[in-house]
């Protein structure tokens, strides 16, 4: 169910039945256990009101895996610029997070 007609239909619920329920005065956690529409409600409820929880990363986190990325391309035979392009930054600045963390590597040279 869609989040807005879900919640009408919890709304709906609660002001239908919940006014002339036996366990209105009675402890949510009885009214949960005992009634059928408070069962009903209390999924409603976690499924219409919550919240999404999108765990952000911090940019020194996405450059962490930036980083472990661009050490594996690297060690695949990629150059830095073709690496910078695939990770989606500009190369000096996948120069200056990698010397950050000590992992930059010259570049290798054909002799």
């Amino acid at each position: 169910m869609r989040p807005v007609p879900s919640r009408i239909h919890f709304f709906n619920l609660q002001e239908q039945h919940c006014k002339n329920c036996q366990f209105q005065y009675m402890s949510s956690k009885q009214c949960i256990e005992e009634c059928e529409v408070g069962k009903e409600l209390t999924t409603l409820n976690e499924k219409a009101f919550k919240r999404r929880n999108n765990t952000v990363l911090t940019p020194k986190e996405k450059w962490n895996d930036k980083c472990k990325e661009a050490v594996s391309l690297f060690e695949q035979g990629m150059e830095y610029p073709d690496i910078a392009k695939k990770i989606g930054c500009h190369v000096s600045s996948l120069y200056r997070e990698l010397k950050k963390r000590k992992l930059l590597f010259p570049p290798k040279t054909n002799s």
